[in-house]
C-alpha cells in the first residue's frame, strides 16, 4: 500500500477485516451448504409462487430485504435466493450466504452479448471475468481476470445443454458502470476475448477465492452491444417463462454437486 497510487491499487493482504461478516451473521445448523443466487427479479417473483419453499434467513440492507429459501430438488436440498444488481450489493449478499454456511454456489443471471455470432438467449459459461469492476480489489492483488471454479462450471455447462440450451464458452467482462460501456471500451474487452458483459462475475469469483468456496455461473444474454450499436431485445421485452426456465436449471445442476 502507498499514498502515492489509486486508491483501487492498495490492496491489503491481511485476511481479517474490523468487520467481519460473522459479526453480523452466525452459521445456521443444518443449513444446505449448496446455493444458487439469481439475479432475475421476475424469473425469482414466479419461483416463490410456483415452488413449495422454506424461509431460512432473511438478507437485509437500508433498501434490500431479500429471502432465502430452502429449496428440495429431487431429494437434495440447496438454497435460492436472488441478489441485487451490482457487485457491491451482491458481494454482500455472497459475504452473508459464507458466514451463515454456504460453501457451494451458482449464479445466474443476464448480460450483454458482444459478439454477432452469439444471439440472444444463448447462455454464456465463463472461464473467466476481466475485473474492469471495484470489488474485486479489495479482495486479491490487481489483475486482468478473475476464475470461476473450473469443475463448477463444468457442471453448469452440461446441465444447460442437457436442458436444450445454446451454450457457449468464453470470458465476461465485469463492469461497475452500465452507462460507461463505450465503444473503445468494448472493442478493447472483446479484444481481450470478453464474448459477454455483467456487473457481478469477477468480484463474487474473487471473493469466492478469498473465502475457499466454490463458485460456478451462467450468463444468458439478454441484449448486445456490438459493432458500436445497442440492441435491447430481451433486455427490455423479458421473456418471464424462459428466464424461469434458466433459474430451475440452475438448482439442478446445484442439487448434484
Amino acid at each position: 500500500m502507498t499514498d502515492e497510487q489509486a486508491p483501487i491499487l492498495d490492496f491489503d493482504p491481511s485476511t481479517t477485516a474490523i468487520i467481519e461478516p460473522h459479526a453480523l451473521h452466525s452459521r445456521i445448523e443444518e443449513l444446505p451448504h449448496r446455493c444458487v443466487i439469481t439475479w432475475m427479479g421476475d424469473a425469482f417473483a414466479k419461483f416463490e409462487t410456483n415452488q413449495e419453499v422454506r424461509e431460512r434467513h432473511r438478507f437485509t440492507l437500508e433498501t434490500i430485504v431479500n429471502p432465502i429459501y430452502e429449496f428440495d430438488v429431487g431429494g437434495e436440498k440447496i438454497l435460492v435466493t436472488m441478489a441485487n444488481v451490482g457487485a457491491p450489493a451482491a458481494a454482500a449478499l455472497f459475504e452473508t450466504l459464507i458466514a451463515i454456511g454456504c460453501t457451494d454456489f451458482i449464479g445466474v443471471g443476464s448480460s450483454g452479448g458482444l459478439t454477432a455470432d452469439l444471439p440472444p438467449g444463448t447462455v454464456v459459461v465463463p472461464d473467466a471475468a476481466i475485473r474492469d469492476e471495484g470489488v474485486s480489489y479489495h479482495y486479491a492483488q490487481a489483475a486482468l481476470l478473475a476464475h470461476p471454479d473450473p469443475e463448477m462450471q463444468r457442471v453448469v455447462h452440461d446441465e444447460y445443454k442437457a436442458a436444450g440450451n445454446t451454450v457457449a464458452r468464453g470470458i465476461a467482462w465485469t463492469t461497475d458502470a452500465f452507462y460507461r460501456e463505450t465503444a473503445a471500451k468494448v472493442a478493447q474487452r472483446i479484444a481481450q476475448g470478453a464474448i459477454a458483459v455483467d456487473m457481478e462475475m469477477a468480484s463474487l469469483a474473487t471473493i469466492a477465492a478469498f473465502r475457499n468456496v466454490r463458485l460456478g455461473h451462467a450468463l444468458y444474454l439478454a441484449d448486445t452491444l456490438h459493432n458500436d450499436e445497442w440492441d435491447p431485445t430481451e433486455l427490455v421485452d423479458r421473456d418471464t417463462d424462459f428466464r424461469y426456465q434458466l433459474l430451475l436449471t440452475a438448482t439442478r445442476a446445484c442439487a448434484s454437486l
